[in-house]
């Protein structure tokens, strides 16, 4: 029994001492290269233990060998026995036989439906939730908003958009022509507040005081306002009539007329097409349809503030681009001389004002236009129509004309006082 147990201790400890140890050297068929060489073991005492185990032995190669002998650690050298390792594939051997046994992976997860009752108190909570802070409005078109409102926006616009709400339904027509003044007026205020000072409109002869009819129907006074009823090829002659032959209402007739012609004829100034010649005393039937166009247009203006605001925002138009073309013409003629000799643009007009669609820039420094465009070829030499102001030096900035219909009123009282018929 005694013997047993010791034969079960040494074999712990070569079991243990083979576990500790990193490398051990093995034979063929993974026998110890020399069983009859002793095997040296570091025992738990420090001490290096020779064991020749018969079981082990027997059980390793089959023979008996002699007894367990002990010997000293100092007096034979340690072995050092090393395991085999394990061969590894290449990475490339791996990868191909991973990709061709295993399936590509398709993603099939999908939210779980949640059915309980606590979701379902947790939904209408948060729906209730929503639903608080949901604004609660009646309005379903533009027309539902307040009147105050919905002017406010459409002085936003531009003329040429106002005309097309006017073919977008009936109501929206009705409720522009109900409030075409307000409209106009705020547009006029916002986009054009200088060409508004320098282009206003003749008062229809209806709304003369009947004191001052008799004096602009005399003959007297008709005769004087000969120099400005000579039949111009730009302008229609002005109807006395039906318009106020004052001469302040007879200049604003005439510069209406002359930048609804100068308009129609932008085209040919792109094009650098050269206006056609009327020959001297002859006037052709297009030339008759193209100024009774312009005096119909100038008439409706005289009864309708959006009209009026869409012959400024005309003019306008043909104003930036007048000056925009100038400017590149100058400088493909300029291509020889250095740059700082460019003259700028005129009222220094940049791009971005040429697109806002505003009259801002008219306020700066620029050429006044005292002289009437009498005749078409002084289209060809200005870059700016703005008439009825001059320039301050003193104050640096535009002073206008008596503001309309000021002049107007002062025009009726000088002509009642000196061309009232005596009866």
């Amino acid at each position: 029994m005694t013997g047993a147990l010791g034969d079960c201790d040494l074999l712990g400890d070569q079991r243990a001492c083979l576990a500790h140890n990193d490398e051990v050297t093995l034979g063929v068929n993974g026998v110890p290269s020399s069983l009859s060489e002793p095997t040296v073991l570091e025992g738990r005492s420090g001490l290096n233990v020779e064991k020749i185990n018969e079981p082990l032995q027997n059980s390793l190669s089959g023979t008996a060998q002699g007894p367990i002998k002990w010997i000293p650690a100092a007096s034979k050298p340690t072995a050092t026995i090393a395991l085999p390792r394990r061969t590894k594939k290449p990475a490339s051997i791996r990868t191909d036989t991973a990709s061709s046994d295993e399936e590509p992976l398709v993603d099939t997860t999908a939210a779980l439906a949640l059915h309980s009752k606590k979701t379902a108190r947790l939904q209408r909570r948060h729906q209730k939730k929503q639903s608080a802070r949901k604004v609660h409005s009646d309005i379903q078109s533009l027309l539902d908003f307040p009147s105050e409102l919905l002017l406010l926006m459409l002085s936003f616009l531009q003329p040429s958009d106002i005309y097309s709400l006017l073919r977008l339904n009936r109501s929206m027509r009705r409720f522009i022509l109900d409030n075409e003044t307000a409209i106009a007026d705020s547009i006029m205020y916002r986009r054009y507040w200088v060409l508004r000072q320098c282009f206003p409109l003749p008062v229809m002869l209806d709304r003369v005081s009947d004191a001052a009819r008799p004096a602009l129907l005399s003959q007297q006074w008709q005769d004087r306002l000969k120099i400005h009823k000579n039949p111009y090829q730009h302008i229609k002659q002005i109807d006395p009539s039906f318009v106020c032959t004052c001469m302040s209402c007879v200049l604003a007739w005439n510069n209406l007329c002359i930048i609804l012609d100068l308009a129609h004829w932008q085209p040919n100034f792109d094009n650098r097409e050269p206006l056609p010649i009327i020959p001297r005393g002859r006037n052709p039937e297009w030339n008759v349809q193209l100024l009774e166009k312009n005096a119909q247009i100038v008439t409706k203006a005289m009864q309708s503030s959006l009209t009026h605001a869409r012959i400024l925002q005309k003019h306008l138009a043909v104003t930036t681009r007048t000056i925009l073309r100038s400017g590149r013409w100058r400088r493909k003629g300029d291509k020889t001389t250095p740059a700082p000799s460019q003259r700028p643009r005129l009222y220094h007009l940049t791009d971005e004002e040429a697109a806002a669609g505003t009259d801002e820039f008219l306020e700066r420094s620029g050429p006044p236009s005292y002289q009437p465009i009498y005749m078409r070829d002084n289209y060809y030499s200005v870059e700016a129509f703005v008439p009825n102001r001059k320039w301050d030096r003193d104050e640096q900035r535009w002073q206008y004309y008596s503001k309309w219909p000021k002049p107007h009123e002062n025009d009726l009282a000088w002509l009642v006082a000196r061309f009232t018929p005596s009866e």
